[in-house]
């Protein structure tokens, strides 16, 4: 079948989530045009651990997938070129459950936001400290991490109790250098912007 591709510009992305399913990371948006706010389809990139990326785009409903390629023009128009379907049976049920998860979690965009930006923060800050054991810390807020990106939307809450359960903690535990671990210090240099 012959490739075309489609051109809208400018064009912005929408409830962008990366996230793990199996084996596979996926990076999943609606790709929205910025004149009208209508919604050009959804591209999602998905990476099984140790292969390259394959980039597909789909309609809201994943009614098919195909191939896509993708250019960024210097004028901010996207160029989207659009190949084969995929016709894989074991592809095309990967990509209907990246698709679907990715649905579940389209929700509560600035909550979700707030969660993850904090979450990269506290990795930071446990990476700073060089003195103290921080692996049991840096597997919890990878959890949320990925809960934040990936929890249907009615789970959300869940997320972000966890969130601030593991912050109450963090506030508590000493660090090697005297301090909590979330110090006044520490919590203004990374975790000054929007907290739970």
């Amino acid at each position: 079948m012959a490739s075309y591709a489609i051109v809208h510009a400018p064009v912005r992305k929408a409830d962008e989530r990366d996230f793990h399913l199996a084996e596979n990371r996926a990076l999943v948006c609606r790709v929205v045009a910025e004149a009208t706010g209508r919604t050009v389809g959804v591209m999602l990139t998905v990476c099984p651990f140790g292969v390259s990326p394959r980039n597909y785009f789909t309609s809201d409903d994943g009614g098919g997938f195909r191939h896509a390629a993708l250019s960024l023009e210097p004028n901010c128009c996207l160029n989207i070129e659009l190949n084969a379907p995929e016709d894989t049976p074991e592809t095309v049920s990967t990509l209907r459950q990246v698709l679907a998860t990715w649905q579940a979690a389209s929700g509560h965009s600035q909550r979700r936001a707030i969660v993850r930006d904090t979450c990269l923060g506290l990795i930071d800050l446990l990476k700073s400290l060089s003195q103290t054991p921080i692996s049991p810390h840096l597997q919890d807020v990878g959890n949320i991490h990925a809960g934040s990106q990936s929890a249907p939307d009615n789970e959300l809450q869940h997320v972000e109790d966890e969130l601030a359960a593991l912050l109450k903690r963090l506030r508590a535990i000493d660090a090697a250098d005297g301090e909590k671990i979330i110090s006044p210090s520490r919590f203004e240099k990374f975790l000054s912007g929007p907290t739970l």
